[in-house]
């Protein structure tokens, strides 16, 4: 029983991982298409594949106060 339970899990699982990571394909797909095409407006896919790939170092931070000196 808990062998069954245990497989049906792994299934899920890999599944699940399957399904995001395919998301993901579809997403950078789209957003590359958009691009080419010279597009404003982006998809929901794209923009969730940009957020979970952004590599966000220091652009997003606000700017410093200079010391006063």
């Amino acid at each position: 029983m808990i062998l069954v339970l245990a497989s049906i899990l792994a299934v899920f699982l890999a599944g699940s991982t399957c399904g995001i990571f395919a998301m993901l394909v579809i997403g950078i797909h789209a957003e590359e298409r958009r691009v080419a095409r010279g597009r404003a407006a982006s998809s929901r896919a794209g923009t969730a594949s940009r957020r979970l790939l952004s590599t966000r170092t220091g652009d997003d931070l606000p700017d410093r106060v200079p010391a006063g000196r």
